[in-house]
């Protein structure tokens, strides 16, 4: 199981799908959900969760719409919270999760103001690869030709 927080203005559970929820999360909602462990519950009727509330459930109980309004949460406590691993080499391309990635340019900006699919990143990473290289076949070419004016 996955923990995630509702990104979205709310979300709707339907009936079978497992969550595991706090114990003021199930009070709110007994009479549509059933316990089946200790903090885990099967939805009976459909169910609804509001933005920023926090859930756990199977990744795979998750539709593509359901995930659209999603956001993972680590499980793990670390020292830098929830940080994205930032990319090493520049320019590049780096996923963000669900499918969705950012597009850095050489100098590390940003290029993409939110998290695009991946055939777009690779489109804008691939122009921004071929504008790269032909910047640095031109100044090669300025500097070559700077050193043979000096040589004179």
């Amino acid at each position: 199981m996955q923990t995630y927080e509702i990104t979205g203005k709310h979300i709707t559970f339907g009936i079978g799908t497992e969550l595991k929820l706090s114990e003021s999360q199930a009070e709110s909602r007994a009479t549509s959900l059933k316990s089946k462990r200790k903090d885990i519950f099967e939805v009976v009727e459909p169910v609804q969760f509001k933005q920023g509330e926090k859930i756990t459930i199977s990744p795979e109980s998750l539709t593509k719409s359901l995930l659209e309004n999603l956001k993972e949460i680590s499980d793990k406590k670390s020292s830098d919270g929830n940080k994205v691993e930032v990319p090493t080499e520049y320019p590049c391309i780096q996923h963000t999760g669900f499918g969705k990635y950012n597009v850095y340019d050489a100098e590390k900006n940003l290029l993409t103001p939110k998290p695009i699919k991946k055939d777009e990143a690779e489109k804008i990473f691939t122009e921004l690869s071929k504008k790269n290289d032909e910047d640095e076949k031109n100044s090669e070419t300025k500097q070559s030709e700077n050193g043979a004016n000096n040589g004179a």
